[in-house]
């Protein structure tokens, strides 16, 4: 059993297989009873032109909510724009400050390998985290599965690279990488 489970956003689109899919993964560990509390992660890509009226975390605690699961076992992690973002926010925002150190983490089957490491590097050796890739989404054909497969690989190269000579859990050698959040509708660009 895990103290939580973090789901890694990646849309605010509940009609999206890709975000069906984790969701629907997460909502199956907490029915099984493998943690009693979900930390749904992410604010939105950085690579949108506006940030979106609501979070990816919102859309799928909303989306969870409609599964069954409880709201009071649903915490939010806002602020992350990227998978850094992801690790980060949830470690210095809930995992050390509730001293929650076995960790279940849910994505797509292609993007566990970067979260993998990521997670190895950010949260460090004292976490104790077990992985759970989704099924693949609803309606994906090979095609796309290698293309996304491919996309993550170049970015766990480019990732392994970026973060050399960081050691696991100092989770502060991130922050000059993690990405930014995209400027609300209307407003100037910083």
């Amino acid at each position: 059993m895990h103290d939580v489970v973090i789901v890694l956003g990646y849309s605010t689109n509940p009609e999206d297989p890709v975000f069906r899919a984790r969701v629907d993964t997460a909502v199956t560990l907490y029915e099984q009873g493998e943690a009693p509390q979900i930390i749904m992660s992410g604010c939105c890509s950085m690579k949108l032109a506006h940030r979106p009226a609501v979070t990816e975390a919102a859309c799928m605690r909303d989306y969870a909510i409609d599964k069954g699961i409880p709201r009071g076992a649903i915490l939010l992690e806002e602020e992350s724009v990227d998978t850094l973002g992801n690790f980060y926010f949830s470690k210095i925002r809930f995992l050390e400050p509730c001293s929650w150190y076995h960790v279940g983490i849910v994505s797509t089957p292609w993007h566990v390998w970067r979260s993998k490491w990521l997670a190895e590097q950010i949260l460090g050796p004292e976490f104790a985290v077990t992985f759970y890739p989704s099924e693949t989404p609803e309606g994906w054909d090979e095609q796309q599965v290698r293309k996304s497969e491919l996309r993550n690989r170049t970015l766990l190269a480019e990732t392994r690279e970026q973060l050399k000579g960081m050691q696991p859990g100092d989770h502060e050698a991130v922050v000059p990488f993690l990405g930014k959040l995209p400027p609300v509708r209307g407003s100037a660009p910083s």
